[in-house]
């Protein structure tokens, strides 16, 4: 299932397929309907559909994950929170957790962050989503080290799963090695080309070796391919004028 992601969101782990819990036909139409509009975009839309899936079956926690995975791609992570909150308490999952552990870390709650998805890993192990999030929750807060080993398992458990290359990348980035750090990136975005955050990254590591026409190309990128971080776009945007390509800016 597509949608697009930008920071955080990036490692958001999306809904299981239609169909994976039993359900009611006309809940089954409602969520069936609602994947499709979300894949396709329509988010708003895709949410009323959701909701009249939950509304013909409380118990579809399915629906509630795709709503809080919607909100929380959409950057409105109060909101994805009361939902991931709803669907833990209906089936917990590692997956779940490792969502609902990216809400908080999206609203600068690294504390919870740490907690719940320390939880996650605990509750499975052979998770990469929630080795990942970790990772993601220790780099936040300065625990290069840390990061470093979390990134790490992630990898180990699922080498395809694109957002644990990227994050490997800001790992690398953060100690200093871009070379290392532009190969993680590059791979992220050969697994999925919807990591916006990697050309955020690409942009970063060139700009550290001094390559300014990758760094360019690749902040473009980022702002082109719907980078919303506030603090990223006005780095980027920053950057692009004071190396005179301001006018490419979209």
């Amino acid at each position: 299932m597509r949608i697009v992601c930008t920071g955080i969101a990036c490692a958001v782990v999306m809904a299981a397929a239609a169909g994976a819990t039993e359900t009611t036909p006309e809940a089954a139409a409602f969520f069936n309907k609602g994947a499709e509009l979300a894949n396709a975009g329509k988010y708003d839309e895709a949410i009323v559909q959701f909701e009249k899936s939950l509304t013909e079956d409380p118990e579809l926690v399915e629906a509630e994950e795709w709503i809080a995975s919607i909100y929380l791609a959409r950057g409105d992570a109060a909101a994805a929170i009361e939902r991931y909150r709803k669907a833990l308490a209906r089936r917990p999952s590692a997956v779940l957790k490792a969502n609902f552990g990216l809400a908080y870390l999206q609203t600068g709650d690294a504390a919870n962050a740490l907690k719940v998805l320390n939880e996650a890993v605990l509750a499975d192990p052979k998770s990469a989503a929630a080795w990942n999030s970790l990772s993601m929750a220790y780099l936040k807060t300065d625990k290069v080290a840390e990061a470093e080993n979390a990134a790490a398992k992630a990898l180990a458990l699922d080498e395809g799963y694109a957002p644990s290359q990227v994050n490997m990348g800001n790992v690398y980035l953060r100690k200093g090695d871009a070379e290392a750090a532009i190969s993680y990136f590059r791979k992220g975005l050969g697994l999925d080309g919807t990591q916006t955050n990697a050309y955020y990254g690409l942009g970063e590591a060139y700009s550290f070796l001094g390559n300014d026409k990758e760094a360019g190309d690749n902040y473009l990128l980022y702002l082109k391919n719907g980078g919303r971080d506030e603090v990223r776009k006005s780095a980027a945007v920053g950057w692009l004028w004071d190396h005179g390509r301001g006018a490419e800016v979209p």
